[in-house]
């Protein structure tokens, strides 16, 4: 059994799958002593296991170092990160008891609290040397290479298929005077170079179930150098888009300014003390560049023949990037408005 391979405490008493994770496969394991999360890593998705695990080994260290709550690696009876065997690369964590994963957020009050959580974690991670860590996907979110790609699919066309998306592709190709915002400052070193998180989904928070408040992030793989924006921005695409990332009907896709006023105050609450003035300018259009991003990669995909996203139907990428494109533009529409309100939360918090 692979379990036994690890040190765990107690003799397993059940092995069962567990969570509704798409990438790796995880189960919860029970022994006599306690309960334990062991994941079969995809190296589909995750090639280089060693530099996986290498970097959430330096990331838990540094949080359990500062007395915050993350994941627990628990090593192989060979004291060793993973085990490997001819059937593939497994890890486990100690289960963190009490908690709730929660696939959408009830109120203000929730995205407030998720957005200090990652506040809290950026703030935490600030003097942990980025260069440490190794670039897990590289060029995740360089847009302008993201821009790059969709570009040479959107020319190439091999499958015929932009005449059924002249309208969303002329919506990517109006906006590129943006793409080169974050990664040009991480270059000329106006942004700094900062560890994140890279995958700020609701379902990545832990929740306590008494108290409601968070008790921490998991979901660590995609940890390694990258601007703060990225996390901060692609978090409100998540939130912006919520139920509706596959909505047929665009009408359904808004945005709630709320949502964005909320995360911002709790975030910056927390992240207030290491965030740069070029990053702080550019936090209301960082929605924006994750979310054309997104909708860039899954038209990209479409164009390429739905070789990379998983897909239900035909144009089932093609429906993915109109609603992300809808969102990018209401995101753009409403920056005056993001202005202010950042504006007045900087201001309420004791910044510029």
């Amino acid at each position: 059994m692979i379990a036994e391979g690890f040190a765990i405490q107690g003799d397993v008493k059940s092995v069962a799958p567990y969570g509704e994770g798409h990438i790796n496969e995880t189960s919860l394991v029970i022994t006599t002593k306690g309960k334990y999360i062991l994941q079969k890593i995809s190296q589909t998705a995750f090639p280089d296991v060693d530099m996986l695990m290498r970097n959430i080994d330096i990331v838990t260290k540094h949080l359990a170092k500062k007395g915050i709550t993350s994941l627990s690696i628990v090593k192989t009876k060979k004291g060793e990160l993973y085990l490997r065997n001819e059937s593939g690369a497994y890890r486990v964590y100690d289960f963190v008891e009490n908690t709730v994963c929660k696939q959408s957020l009830s109120d203000y009050k929730q995205v407030e609290m998720v957005g200090e959580a990652f506040g809290d974690l950026h703030t935490s991670l600030s003097d942990l040397d980025a260069s440490s860590l190794g670039e897990i996907i590289p060029c995740f979110h360089d847009t302008k290479k993201r821009f790059a790609d969709f570009l040479s699919a959107y020319k190439e066309d091999k499958l015929g298929r932009l005449a059924s998306c002249k309208q969303e592709a002329e919506a990517i190709l109006a906006q590129k005077k943006y793409y080169g915002l974050i990664v040009d400052g991480i270059a000329d070193g106006s942004i700094p170079l900062h560890v994140t998180h890279n995958d700020p989904k609701i379902n990545n928070v832990l929740f306590d179930i008494d108290s409601g408040k968070v008790r921490c992030i998991i979901d660590l793989d995609t940890v390694m150098p990258g601007s703060v924006l990225y996390d901060f921005g692609d978090a409100h695409r998540s939130l912006f888009i919520g139920s509706h990332e596959d909505d047929i009907d665009l009408n359904n896709v808004n945005i709630d300014l709320e949502i964005f006023r909320s995360y911002l105050r709790g975030y910056y609450r927390k992240a207030k003390s290491f965030l740069s003035a070029r990053e702080k300018e550019l936090i209301t259009i960082a929605p924006f560049l994750m979310t054309i991003e997104c909708g860039m990669r899954f038209l990209e995909d479409y164009l390429k023949g739905d070789v990379y996203f998983h897909t239900k139907y035909k144009e089932h990428n093609l429906v993915r990037a109109r609603t992300q494109i809808k969102l990018a533009k209401l995101i753009l529409s409403k920056q005056e408005e993001m202005k202010a309100i950042a504006k007045e939360i900087f201001l309420e918090s004791g910044g510029e």
